[in-house]
Order: C-alpha cells, then sequence, then structure tokens
C-alpha cells in the first residue's frame, strides 16, 4: 500500500463526519434494493430537457452549465441535476461524461481531466451525480450518503442519469464515459449498459464497491454500531455485490475499454480491477506506479490518455 493510502487508512476511522461510511445505518429497505437495478439499466434511457446557461468563451474552450430534472425517485433536494460543458475551440467531435467519485463535490476535481482532454481536442460533460455538491440533502459538514439505501438511490440515480446524457448527445458527438475510483465503477455500469457504442476507461475503477468498502482503507469508516454490528458485513457484502458490472451483459465493444489502476493502491484492490478487465474481452488494463491519490494528483496525463486512446480504439474497430 502506497504511504499516502495508509496515512488515510489511520485518518478515516477517528476522523470527521463527512468520512464516515453509513452513519445512519441501513435506511428504507425498499431503497436498498435498488443496488444494481439490472432491469431498470436495460430500460431505454430516459430522455431530458436541459436548460442551459450563457456560454463563456475562454481563451481555449467554451464553458457552459446546464441543469435538468432528475429521471429517478431521489429526494427533494437532489431532484435538479447539474452538468458543466466544456468544449475546445473548433469542431470537437468526441465528447467524454466524467463521473464523480466518492466525496467528489462540485466540477474542480474533474475540471482538472478536463483541462488534459481539452489539449487532446476531446470535450467533457462534468454530472454532479446525486447528495453531492449543490444535490446534498444533509448539512456540508455531514457525509453525503448517510445509509445504504442513500448509496443505492445514489448509485442507481447517478447511473439512469449517465445513460440519459449519452444519448442526449450522441447525435452530436462520438460519445464516452470515463471516472476515477467509484465514477470509474459506475461509467463502467454506464458505458457497458448503453445503447450505442461508446469509448470507457474505468480509472482505478472496482467492478463493485463491495470490494472497496469492505476490503480497502474506506472499511475502517463504516459504522458497524449503525448497521447493527459487526456481523452484517455478510448482509452488506452481498449487497453491494449487486452493484457489479459482472452482473450486466458484455457489450460489443468492449474492446475500445482502456482501464487504468495503481500497483499500490489502497483503496481498490487489484483483484476488483482484475475481474472487470477479464469480464471485459480485449479491453486493455495499464497498471501504474503509485497509489490511489497519486494516481489521480499526480499523473492526470496518463488517466487523459487512457480516455484518448479509448476514443481511438472505438473509432478503428468502428471502420474495421
Amino acid at each position: 500500500m502506497h504511504p499516502i493510502d495508509r496515512a488515510a487508512a489511520v485518518m478515516v476511522r477517528p476522523g470527521p463526519r463527512r468520512l464516515r461510511i453509513f452513519p445512519g445505518g441501513w435506511g428504507e429497505t425498499r431503497y436498498v434494493g435498488m443496488l444494481g437495478d439490472v432491469a431498470a439499466l436495460a430500460a431505454d434511457p430516459p430522455q431530458l430537457t436541459i436548460s442551459w446557461s450563457p456560454t463563456k468563451h475562454l481563451a481555449d474552450r467554451t464553458v457552459r452549465d446546464g441543469h435538468f430534472t432528475a429521471p429517478t425517485d431521489l429526494p427533494p433536494p437532489a431532484r435538479t441535476a447539474a452538468i458543466r460543458l466544456v468544449e475546445p475551440h473548433g469542431d470537437t467531435a468526441r465528447l467524454c461524461l466524467l463521473m464523480a467519485a466518492w466525496n467528489d463535490h462540485g466540477y474542480d476535481t474533474r475540471q482538472q481531466l478536463a483541462d488534459e482532454l481539452v489539449h487532446r481536442g476531446i470535450g467533457s460533460l462534468i454530472l454532479e451525480i446525486p447528495y453531492y455538491g449543490h444535490r446534498r440533502v444533509v448539512p456540508a459538514d455531514d457525509q453525503p450518503i448517510q445509509t445504504v439505501a442513500d448509496f443505492a438511490r445514489m448509485g442507481l440515480g447517478a447511473a439512469t442519469e449517465g445513460r440519459a446524457l449519452l444519448e442526449h448527445f450522441r447525435h452530436q458527438y462520438q460519445m464516452g464515459v470515463s471516472g476515477y475510483s467509484m465514477g470509474g465503477n459506475i461509467g463502467a455500469m454506464v458505458g457497458a449498459t448503453a445503447a450505442n457504442p461508446v469509448a470507457v476507461a474505468p480509472l482505478a475503477a472496482s467492478h463493485s464497491p463491495g470490494p472497496v468498502f469492505l476490503e480497502g482503507v474506506i472499511s475502517n469508516g463504516i459504522q458497524w454500531q449503525a448497521l447493527g454490528g459487526e456481523d452484517q458485513a455478510d448482509q452488506l457484502r452481498e449487497a453491494l455485490a449487486a452493484a457489479s458490472v459482472l452482473r450486466l451483459p458484455t457489450p460489443d465493444w468492449t474492446r475500445a475499454a482502456v482501464m487504468v489502476a495503481a500497483r499500490a493502491d489502497g483503496f481498490v484492490p487489484s483483484s476488483a480491477v482484475e475481474a472487470l478487465h477479464r469480464h471485459w474481452p480485449g479491453s486493455e488494463l495499464r497498471w501504474r506506479p503509485g497509489g490511489h491519490a497519486t494516481l489521480l494528483w499526480r499523473q492526470r496525463r496518463v488517466l487523459a490518455d487512457a480516455i484518448c486512446e479509448s476514443f481511438d480504439r472505438l473509432a478503428s474497430d468502428r471502420n474495421a
């Protein structure tokens, strides 16, 4: 494990409320069942009506912020979805949807990856997912995902919104989807259930949230007392396993998928990354030195290269 990831493991256990995992326990049973709702992900993506703010013209790009009504069952504060569209100047044929990592509020972190993509002629669509940022349901100093039920509603909501955005923009661009950590897992689910071929680049991503929550660094933050005690670990593992990409049919375009993972990642077990790679025939898995945090903060160009390469591989397959 990378030293920075190891330090995070020490901080999570006694850490602030925003780092605690499931402090509200299980939540409503009817929502827990939303985890990995394969039928919902197999349905036609919902149609969106997006309202846009005026376009901002910057030196090397344009930026537009938009919002739309969420197509899934969410608490009132989370029902208005927010997106940012970043496009390089000139003709942009490629647009990548960037999904959020755990505790990734607002646009700032993914904006840095979007900056790298602008220099490669690729636009970015950044979605603020349910329960995060302006879509928070609890105060800013609290963990936004209070219960397992919240996690299920967030996950299904984010995946459904992601699928809808791919459908909404597919007539204007060749679409792709990516994300880091949790964003990579959700992005993989979006890519696997997309209605049309898409570039897919899961970055430091598990096939399922289960190994991350129960084997990685953030397992130290799980509030077992709220869940009924540590003897509930098997039940939690089973619930989280439902949200696995391995449960979804393999799409025809997995040869275009490019994954990146860190060899000393303390958050995402290597076996969870390799399971996704094996499930997608022809995909490429690129191992990099470092840990979970350093891969994101010090190797953004490597992450952007993977996204760009996935678009290139998809184009090559379609032209073959």
